[in-house]
């Protein structure tokens, strides 16, 4: 069984088989023993390329550099070397002693090599063609092939087909680790909820990879008749920005369930890849519960076979998933900044812009008892505005700090916390302690909850509890994580607080997303005490 004929390059076939550098040497060494063995000038080893060809591997023997150079630089083909043609057409060991003038080898590489003599030994395994091995010896004067040293020729082509099955064999395996490597990054993507961003160069970094690609692109839908290329990598005739279907081959693949393959027709455009050589594509369609969210496509000068097809329809499906998850994910994130804005703008109406409007209520007030001379009452009144403005300084300074970006990703749980009582504590007046006893790093989630937490519990005592020190405790116990903020203010008695209290709520719900316990402990004028333990 012979390979289809295809549009590859002849001369790129040798870079198609990537065998180790120990099996190039070890088919050298085959190649070396056996021209010592029979006494011959050369020996050619040769692989099947893809137009049924033979391809140049390794030649050993007391050949010459010219001789050698002209081994490599040529693949033959049956079109045009007999030899070839006979081998292809009918794969038995063939040998002649009148190389010149046997019209079974000539014309042929052999005629190009001076052969004198020659033995042409197919590499089968099982029944398929695999390779050739081609034994010469060049002179005027020279032996005929005996018997004995074509059993022997035959005996080393079945040495080569052993060590090319090995071969294909551990490049298969390394094909499939491959594979599942690109799998677990597209998976890791998935699982680390990467912004979409970084999900699209993941996957057409994996995708150019695995398919020895020149360059990848991805598209998603934007509207009913449009794509918008979002992230490009290596060469690739296509940009970042919107395409409409019929415009673009990209469009082509977007209706199709089934993998697009163009070889060698599309013709790249001055500046683009190639500038103007012949690119091959290979599109699929980014496909999630049976609707197309875009397109991934990868580019090369040579053509994209089945295993390529085979490969990018598993790794697509997977690459789908990985975006319509960035995707929500990114929606889900921009739902809670919008619910976060609403919050301050209540926040900011219910607090600061009563307070704010208490002042203009107590100025006007004091305005008129100044004018009719009541000195006290106007006293108490502007007392009032001081106390209003001394109360919107705090909220303000606390949703200021709560509009910055958060410091959590970048600077960790200790120094946020840190931060956060400088900025906001410390600059109204109270007198913070933090201490930090931890010996593990934390999960991301628990921190970001922590810091939830902790900031609401302190913008309730800023807000209500009239303190001069807060103190926050973050200590490891074993396995169980303590947190602890305390407080030296007026108290209140927890049973009284309402149970849907926006503040109270928020602080449970975040320490039931740790299956933590919190705990309030607070009397009046005895201060308050907030405490959360979870099992690490």
């Amino acid at each position: 069984m012979l390979p289809n004929k295809s549009s590859a390059s002849p001369a790129s076939l040798a870079s198609d088989r990537p065998y180790t550098q120990g099996l190039q040497q070890a088919f050298s060494r085959i190649a070396d023993e056996l021209s010592h063995a029979i006494k011959a000038s050369g020996s050619y080893v040769y692989t099947v390329g893809q137009y049924q060809s033979f391809t140049p591997l390794v030649a050993g023997g007391s050949i010459t550099d010219a001789e050698h150079a002209l081994f490599l630089s040529k693949a033959i083909y049956p079109e045009t070397d007999v030899l070839a043609y006979r081998i292809i057409a009918n794969p038995v060991t063939l040998f002649s002693n009148q190389v010149q003038t046997d019209q079974r080898m000539t014309p042929s590489i052999l005629t190009e090599l001076m052969a004198s003599a020659a033995v042409a030994v197919p590499v089968i395994s099982g029944e398929e063609l695999i390779g050739l091995l081609l034994i010469v010896r060049c002179g005027d004067e020279v032996n005929d092939f005996t018997p004995a040293e074509i059993r022997l020729a035959e005996w080393f082509a079945t040495a080569i087909a052993l060590a090319l099955e090995n071969g294909s064999l551990y490049q298969k395996a390394q094909k499939r680790l491959s594979e599942s490597k690109a799998l677990h990054q597209v998976t890791l993507a998935i699982l680390q909820k990467l912004e979409l961003d970084e999900v699209l160069q993941i996957i057409c970094d994996e995708a150019q990879r695995m398919t020895s690609s020149s360059g990848s692109a991805i598209a998603l839908i934007e509207s009913e008749d449009r794509l918008r290329v979002m992230y490009c990598a290596g060469e690739t005739p296509e940009k970042p920005g919107r395409v409409a279907f019929g415009q673009s081959n990209l469009g082509l693949a977007i209706s199709r369930t089934e993998p697009l393959v163009i070889n060698n027709v599309f013709q790249g455009r001055e500046g683009e890849l190639g500038q103007g050589a012949p690119v091959s594509m290979l599109a699929l369609p980014l496909r999630v519960q049976g609707n197309s969210i875009g397109i991934l496509a990868v580019f090369k000068a040579k053509v994209f076979e089945q295993d390529d097809v085979r490969l990018m329809r598993v790794f697509a499906g997977q690459a789908a998933v990985a975006v319509d998850h960035a995707q929500l994910t990114h929606q889900v994130h921009e739902m809670a900044i919008l619910e976060e804005r609403q919050r301050l703008s209540r926040e900011l109406h219910d607090s600061v812009n009563q307070l704010l409007y208490g002042i203009s209520l107590y100025t006007e007030a004091a305005t008129r008892q100044l004018e009719q001379g009541d000195s006290a009452a106007a006293q108490r009144h502007l007392k009032n505005i001081g106390e209003s403005a001394q109360e919107a300084l705090k909220e303000m300074r606390m949703l200021i700090f709560e509009l910055r970006p958060s410091a959590l990703s970048q600077m960790g749980l200790h120094d946020s916390l840190s931060q956060r009582l400088k900025a906001v504590e410390e600059q109204l007046g109270l007198q913070p302690s933090f201490k930090w006893r931890v010996n593990v790093p934390l999960d991301r989630h628990i921190e970001e909850a922590l810091y939830g937490i902790t900031q609401e519990a302190l913008n309730n005592v800023v807000r209500h509890a009239r303190a001069h020190s807060v103190t926050v405790h973050l200590v490891q116990s074993g396995q169980t994580l303590i947190l602890k903020i305390e407080d030296d203010g007026i108290g209140f008695i927890p049973e009284q607080i309402s149970p849907n209290s926006m503040g109270l709520k928020t602080m449970r719900e975040r320490a039931e997303s740790l299956n933590a316990q919190l705990n309030i402990d607070s009397l009046p004028e005895q201060g308050t005490r907030i405490t959360v333990e979870i099992k690490l």
